[in-house]
């Protein structure tokens, strides 16, 4: 599996993207929600199956992916949040081509 950058969340974290602002904030909210998208901008929680091995190997079923910032004439952009079981948070900002994982977020 490729190296994939991580980024600590905090002060310190550069996520410039304007798509993430309140990122902790949809985190938390998807996961209060047992898995529904929170709020409009949000959609999905299918389970992300990891076909390409792009994310560590876990059982189907483990992460979830999720829509933010809904556009287009299909109703979806690219940018998309892949959440584990475990509390990990993935952010792919070009449907699925890389990764970045956000570690260290409150949940």
């Amino acid at each position: 599996m490729p190296v994939r950058k991580r980024i600590t969340w905090g002060s310190e974290a550069t996520l410039s993207d304007p798509r993430l602002q309140g990122l902790d904030r949809i985190v938390r909210e998807i996961r209060r929600a047992h898995g529904r998208p929170p709020q409009e901008g949000v959609k999905g929680g299918k389970v992300f199956e990891n076909s390409n091995e792009d994310l560590p190997a876990r059982r189907n079923g483990y992460y979830h992916e999720y829509d933010v910032q809904i556009a287009g004439p299909d109703g979806r952009g690219k940018l998309r949040i892949v959440l584990g079981d475990q509390g990990e948070v993935w952010l792919t900002g070009n449907h699925y081509n890389d990764f970045r994982q956000i570690i260290n977020m409150p949940s």
